[in-house]
């Protein structure tokens, strides 16, 4: 058993990884944006976007290298379905979401305008970072834990290293940590059924594409560099999306993501993987 393959080290160091990354990131996006105030907000998002999570993917590809004997590949026959089915959980997710939000009186039309190219290139963008986070914490991460101390564990501790990344990139209730944990152990299960990264990744991007570019929820009030197809706000009480936060500090997002997460859960191992006979 080779470094890379312990699950000690490649926990510490995804986490080491991911700090430098998100914080590095933060340092240099005040001068970046005064360099390139040339660019438009969408190019200056998506210039930010390949900086923060390029970084991610790569180092989540030499992990998976380092650690060939122990992540496979993350690629079977019949993904598609999968892929499908992640897309319908995710964009699905936050549509009950928002809907328990219209239910508590916090939601609320803006104002802003509609930019086909702009919105091209959001989907684009949100379709990357999705992808990077989730080869970095599922396709990376996870199976090295789960090798190690079987799939529960892993799921678990890998969701909690997705919430600190972002914690360190600007969450900051407790309502939102528990949330994004939540949507990790979602991830996490949703790899660990279909054993590959498309329904994963389907969820992550459909959630995050439905958010902020099909309704604009993303940040909140007002609407990101990449515009939004339907412009929303969410203005009132915090624990249904009112804050700066939006849905991520809502009880709207908890009550859905639980509802999506435990039919999964069901019959989940918690033993180790036996190790392959030599």
């Amino acid at each position: 058993m080779t470094l890379m393959t312990r699950p000690v080290p490649v926990l510490l160091l995804a986490i080491i990884v991911c700090g430098l990354d998100v914080y590095g990131a933060m340092a240099l996006a005040e001068p970046l944006s005064a360099a390139l105030a040339d660019w438009s907000p969408a190019g200056q998002e998506t210039l930010f976007a390949l900086l923060l999570y390029g970084i991610l993917a790569a180092v989540a590809m030499l992990g998976r290298w380092f650690a060939r004997d122990t992540v496979d590949s993350g690629a079977r026959p019949g993904m598609l379905p999968w892929l499908g089915l992640g897309v319908l959980l995710g964009v699905g997710g936050l549509v009950l979401a928002l809907g328990d939000a219209v239910l508590a009186g916090v939601v609320v039309r803006g104002t802003a305008g509609l930019g086909i190219a702009t919105l091209l290139l959001g989907t684009l963008v949100v379709i990357g970072q999705s992808a990077s986070e989730e080869l970095f914490f599922r396709g990376w991460l996870q199976p090295v834990l789960a090798r190690a101390w079987g799939p529960a564990a892993a799921i678990g501790v890998t969701a909690i290293a997705f919430a600190l990344l972002h914690v360190a990139g600007g969450a900051r209730t407790p309502l939102t940590l528990v949330n994004l944990m939540l949507g990790g152990l979602l991830f996490g299960l949703l790899a660990w059924r279909s054993t590959g990264l498309a329904a994963p990744i389907g969820a992550h991007a459909g959630w995050n594409w439905a958010e902020a570019i099909l309704f604009g929820l993303d940040p909140n009030p007002g609407v990101g560099g990449f515009g939004a197809i339907h412009d929303l706000d969410l203005l009132g009480a915090a624990r249904w999306g009112g804050s700066s936060e939006g849905l991520n500090a809502s009880l709207a997002m908890t009550l859905v993501l639980a509802a999506l997460i435990l039919p999964l859960a069901v019959r989940l191992p918690f033993r180790r993987r036996p190790a392959p006979a030599a």
